[in-house]
């Protein structure tokens, strides 16, 4: 594996740039850390040095372009280069796009560890693309989106506490159907029992940030 890496960081939230600097500063085989804040800058300290592996938010604070527009350039002109992103964005689509379209190396949730950081480092530099955990879990259970709109009318009553006979009187429903409704979450989610279910269910709407006044509840009761 390389050694004396040169990385770039592109982020436009400095403190959060220069926190993660000091901690790439940590690891063994990197060298020197750079830091740029948007497109222009990125393509600039490109052009005139050798980086090894770019470090990539999806989110910038402008309209103009994002991560995956800058991650696509880069491989476009840049091959060579390793890409991780570390976001807060997590979307199947997202996640398609960036391994398909923009030939990214690694996808991270922005509330990884820095040992989870230096895992992906490490597989990447390795010639292997690596995915964290969290967001393969929270990839799993998109299918969450999926789920009619009376399946998400029964999961917020069993959040809220309620038996299946109290959701099916709540609901105007029948207590078989409530079942039947139930039945077909714990597929939909790989679960065994209402408990698996909610925790399921509570652990993707955490790593879901985004867009959360454009969705119904119980998305907006459990923040």
């Amino acid at each position: 594996m390389k050694e004396n890496l040169t990385v770039l960081i592109v982020e436009d939230s400095k403190v959060f740039a220069q926190g993660l600097e000091l901690l790439l500063n940590e690891h063994p085989l990197i060298k020197r850390v750079h830091h740029k804040n948007d497109f222009e800058g990125t393509l600039d300290i490109l052009k005139t040095m050798p980086i090894d592996l770019v470090i990539l938010d999806l989110n910038l604070e402008t309209k103009d372009y994002d991560g995956t527009i800058i991650s696509k350039k880069i491989k476009q002109l840049y091959p060579l280069i390793k890409i991780l992103i570390l976001t807060e964005n997590i979307r199947v689509h997202i996640y398609e796009k960036l391994f398909n379209e923009c030939k990214v190396d690694a996808y991270l949730d922005k509330q990884s560890g820095i040992e989870e950081t230096f895992k992906a480092i490490e597989e990447v530099l390795g010639g292997r693309t690596y995915v964290d955990y969290n967001i393969q879990e929270m990839l799993e259970i998109e299918s969450w989106m999926k789920a009619s709109r009376r399946e998400k009318e029964i999961i917020s009553e069993l959040i809220s506490g309620l038996t299946q006979k109290e959701i099916a009187a709540k609901l105007y429903i029948s207590p078989k159907t409530v079942e039947v409704h139930i039945r077909n979450l714990f597929t939909k989610f790989k679960v065994k029992n209402s408990t698996e279910l909610v925790a399921k269910y509570v652990k993707y709407i955490n790593a879901n940030r985004e867009n959360l006044e454009d969705t119904i509840p119980p998305f907006k009761s459990l923040r």
